[in-house]
């Protein structure tokens, strides 16, 4: 996956969000970067990492420092809701 990035005046550049949703970055995220050759690497750090465990054999992201994962569902069934509801007619 490649994305085109703009650096701004003030030496800022913003990750597409489809990047960050493949990454699984979230604000707070904090990266590290490095000069490697002629190209700058982008690394998450591991204090900022998602954290991973093992259930049934298999590997299950339960959350990340800061992550609030009841106020996440909570969140995700207000959006349910919302799209499901339909319009009110006066």
């Amino acid at each position: 996956m490649t994305a085109t990035l703009t650096l701004d005046k003030a030496g800022r550049v913003v990750l597409p969000k489809r990047l960050r949703d493949h990454l699984h970055l979230h604000a707070g995220s904090i990266l590290r970067a490095e000069i490697v050759g002629d190209k700058i690497e982008l690394a998450e750090e591991a204090s900022s990492a998602q954290v991973i465990r093992k259930k049934d054999g298999l590997p299950v992201i339960i959350g990340w420092e800061g992550f609030d994962a009841a106020k996440a569902v909570r969140d995700m069934r207000e959006d349910q809701v919302a799209r499901l509801t339909p319009p009110a007619h006066p």
